[in-house]
């Protein structure tokens, strides 16, 4: 059956377009696909808005699809968590005797980067034995340390359902399925929709309109999308004019063009701020929004996007701190960024993977130890004074200074199972910080608790 192509620019009413084929279809029980999880509870209320009980269909995202086909088939490994994944991958650099890569593997973001890229690969569907040299060694450690583990990552259990919708029969049901959001697709999303749209009728929406400089990278997916569609595409013409303003339509039709038509009015609907630096500019925002604040904008009806919310986040909690305004920020807070989670992740470093004398002091230091401040500044004074530094002398010099062994430090090292390890360090740690005796209270806190898993 040949796949379904809903094209047009922003606002065009190509998702109204595809929600009303979702609704068409009910009895058939589909599946629509959105980028997000958050989009699921968006979605569903605009359902709703156009019929008072939906009693058929499913709304998730590709992963959510993805692990429908693979458990279906019987896949019963345990997801890798994402936190864990950065371990796996740190153990598989270290089971690897490397050449050209050897001196790189020693930087703190190797691990990370190494580990993006092997998402990259396995999302592009590619097997280690594929590729050459240490690239291939270390994706080869990864996937052997996770068989070891009993565990799997997102983009395996991506790769083992696209295989089992093209070999089993058995692996759909007749269900439609409706995509929208998509701006690219990975090779695992792609091959995915090709294969359902084998078995079933696949609609997909496309922000893309062809010859406009601002829908240039999309190009490509539109031009595959089409291919499998043949005649099934539908064009939306521009109604941004309908519903923006003026100078907002403006830009949407001009943004990119070698030759912009005539000129609007702007009359405040753009406006451009020009500052020194991030905080300089952050700082300009903040003065907008206060502006709007003081006018009786209300601070849940404001959004400020950023290109990436990790790296603004220390200058934004900076400049708006000092000024006073209001936010939330809509984005995830690494492990690491919270108190628990910078303490627990410099422990787990030492004891594990060779960490540093900072590493470990780092942990020490923190009120999750359960040690008191001035004792563990005693101890690593010492041993700064006498300059040791590799950690099997840190260790055996800080049990000397404090008379006892460090805490949790064997347990972990002797741990027969370091996942249960690490849970009863952290719930260690948290009774450390924060006692038994009344709630944590304060932002700190509430991150804490939050990171915490019991």
């Amino acid at each position: 059956m040949p796949l379904s192509l809903i094209v047009g620019p922003a606002n065009a009413g190509k998702v109204e377009l595809l929600l009303d084929r979702y609704l068409a279809s009910l009895q058939s029980e589909p599946v629509l696909i959105v980028p997000n999880r958050s989009d699921v509870d968006f979605v569903e209320r605009e359902l709703l808005a156009r019929r008072p009980a939906l009693l058929a269909g499913t709304i998730g995202t590709f992963d959510d699809v993805f692990e429908r086909i693979a458990q279906a088939g019987g896949e019963g490994r345990r997801p890798l968590p994402r936190v864990q994944r950065g371990f796996v991958v740190r153990r598989a650099i270290a089971a690897v005797a490397l050449n050209g890569l050897s001196e790189s593997a020693q930087s703190g973001g190797f691990a990370d980067a190494l580990a993006d890229s092997i998402a990259e690969l396995e999302s592009g569907l590619l097997d280690p034995a594929q590729l050459e040299g240490d690239v291939s060694r270390l994706y080869a450690a990864y996937r052997a340390e996770l068989d070891r583990l009993g565990l799997i990552d997102r983009e395996l259990l991506q790769r083992i359902a696209v295989e089992r919708l093209r070999s089993d029969l058995d692996a759909w049901h007749g269900e439609p399925v409706f995509a929208y959001g998509f701006e690219d697709l990975t090779s695992a999303q792609w091959a995915l929709l090709e294969a359902l749209a084998a078995r079933v009728d696949v609609s997909v929406s496309l922000p893309y309109e062809p010859g406009r400089p601002g829908f240039a990278a999309l190009r490509r997916t539109a031009e595959d999308l089409s291919r499998l569609a043949g005649s099934r595409i539908k064009e939306l013409p521009a109604r941004m004019s309908e519903s923006a303003h003026p100078a907002l339509a403006h830009l949407e039709r001009a943004l990119f063009s070698d030759v912009p038509p005539e000129p609007v009015p702007i009359d405040g609907a753009v406006r451009f701020f020009e500052g020194a630096g991030a905080r300089g500019a952050l700082e300009l925002v903040g003065e907008e929004l206060l502006a709007l604040l003081r006018s009786g904008v209300a601070p849940e009806r404001i959004g400020v996007v950023f290109p990436s919310v990790d790296r603004w986040r220390a200058p934004l909690e900076t400049a708006l701190g000092t000024l006073g305004v209001p936010y939330a920020l809509d984005g995830e807070v690494r492990l690491a960024q919270t108190p628990l989670g910078q303490a627990l992740t410099s422990m787990l470093r030492f004891a594990w993977l060779g960490g540093t004398r900072r590493d470990l002091f780092t942990f020490l230091r923190s009120p999750f130890s359960g040690l008191e401040r001035r004792a563990v500044d005693f101890v690593e004074g010492r041993l700064r004074g006498r300059a040791i530094q590799t950690p099997e002398r840190v260790v055996e010099e800080s049990e000397k200074l404090r008379g006892g062994p460090l805490p949790a430090l064997s347990e972990l090292r002797e741990a027969d199972d370091p996942v249960a390890a690490v849970r009863q360090l952290v719930s260690r740690m948290l009774r450390n910080a924060y006692g038994l005796d009344g709630p944590p209270v304060g932002e700190s806190s509430r991150l804490d608790l939050r990171a915490h898993r019991p």
